[in-house]
């Protein structure tokens, strides 16, 4: 198995960020610690960063609310129908932090996330903005064993 650097695990999961719109966000329900799936619009930044918009009212922002820490997978599946050997995953572990219109940060994670897809406006305005800072980014690609890892500090 060639290795890659984390510059090169990070590249590549960009590579597939761009060519998705969305992802599965992983939650754990607080009060029984059961894992919950949804699927948000997201923006992956250079620095690993996921950020999407959730209403207030959805399972997955009132458990990213108790418990912060979640697993985001983005992946190419629309493949598996012609090519299915070029099947690629990504998966992004860390901590979500709401952040508030006025952080800072806020305007520009913003407009990142709509410039990805206009859409997530919507849901950002009516909800909460999020950025899941990595802890970890595991890239697979195609359906080969191989997984490449960079943990992040």
């Amino acid at each position: 198995m060639a290795e890659l650097s984390p510059e090169e695990i990070l590249k590549e999961a960009l590579r597939v960020a761009d060519s998705q719109f969305g992802g599965t966000l992983a939650t754990i329900h607080e009060d029984d610690g059961t894992p919950y799936p949804a699927f948000v619009l997201f923006h992956l930044t250079d620095e690993g960063e996921v950020i999407y918009g959730s209403v207030i009212e959805s399972q997955h922002t009132r458990d990213t609310e108790a418990i912060p820490e979640v697993a985001f997978l983005i992946d190419n599946r629309d493949v598996l129908g012609y090519d299915w050997p070029a099947f690629d995953r990504v998966t992004i572990e860390g901590a979500a932090e709401r952040i508030d219109p006025d952080d800072p940060r806020y305007e520009g994670y913003f407009d990142a996330l709509v410039a990805k897809n206009w859409l997530s406006n919507y849901f950002t305005k009516i909800g909460n903005l999020y950025v899941i800072a990595p802890r970890r980014i595991t890239v697979v690609l195609g359906i080969g064993p191989e997984r490449y890892t960079v943990d992040f500090d």
